[in-house]
């Protein structure tokens, strides 16, 4: 199903709340930017929820822990300057403040979610997928069941109404995007300068992004990126039907991304919480 830009208002008078939860500090610019820019550009009130301080993206161990935490903030705010300086609007940060990696899943995050979602009312939700993941990093996984069961605990009245995961190989709902808004995604990535160099950017965006949008316009006949929408049955989230029965084709899928992303998350989380002072 193609989706118009018209899923948020276009008239900064009437603006509505879309909410961002991101596991990292820059899953926004790999998972889901042009969205993200679309939605600050139509005068809406955006926010991003970060999970995690972000003390482990690296293989240096002298800069994970508080070093890192401070060096990645730095970078997100750099990151959003230019979302603001392109789309003239405000973005809003709320930070959860778990550590990286060990991003609960437990009754006590639970209720700050829903509280979160109570008090900032958003009619619309962006998430990791956690079904049909392309990252399987612990973080990711548990920020998109986060928001599942939150989405279950709320009342219909108390409902966003509508909920779409990024990170998913089973996207059906495609949301327009520009061409030319590479060069912004590029320069945003470019401000998370300890995740990536320059040519790891360059290789992100003209290869695996920009392979991905067009894949997208053969399918769609537009530039646009892809999600999958959470269904709802009598106001409650259900879980995807085809998960239980999935052919071989998505059992591959599933399991290359798996193995390729838990691989690289073990790579960088050597060392636990105690040992680098956060506990």
């Amino acid at each position: 199903m193609f989706l118009k830009s018209n899923l948020t208002i276009k008239s900064s008078k009437n603006p509505i709340t879309v909410i961002f939860f991101t596991p990292h500090a820059d899953d926004i610019e790999i998972g889901v930017p042009f969205m993200y820019l679309e939605a600050l550009r139509l005068g809406n009130r955006v926010i991003e929820v970060l999970m995690t301080n972000n003390e482990f993206g690296t293989r240096r161990d002298d800069f994970k822990g508080h070093r890192l935490r401070k060096i990645r903030a730095k970078e997100l705010d750099n990151a959003n300057r230019v979302f603001e300086k392109y789309a003239k609007n405000r973005v809003h940060v709320i930070k959860m403040g778990y550590i990286d990696g060990h991003l609960p899943l437990d009754n006590d995050v639970l209720q700050k979610m829903i509280k979160l979602i109570r008090n900032e009312k958003p009619t619309i939700i962006f998430a990791p997928d956690f079904w049909y993941a392309q990252d399987f990093h612990p973080d990711h996984i548990n920020t998109g069941r986060l928001v599942y069961f939150t989405l279950k605990k709320l009342l219909k009245s108390e409902q966003p109404r509508r909920t779409f995961y990024y990170y998913s190989t089973k996207t059906r709902n495609y949301i327009k995007c520009k061409w030319k808004d590479f060069k912004i995604v590029k320069e945003v990535l470019s401000q998370h300068k300890s995740q990536y160099s320059p040519l790891e950017n360059k290789l992100f965006t003209t290869f695996y992004k920009k392979l991905s949008i067009l894949r997208h316009f053969f399918e769609t006949k537009k530039f646009s990126e892809s999600f999958r929408e959470q269904e709802f049955n009598n106001g409650f989230p259900v879980a995807p039907e085809e998960f239980e029965k999935m052919r071989m084709r998505a059992r591959i899928i599933y399991f290359a991304f798996s193995k390729v992303t838990i691989w690289g998350y073990k790579k960088l989380h050597n060392l636990t919480p105690q040992e680098l002072g956060l506990l």
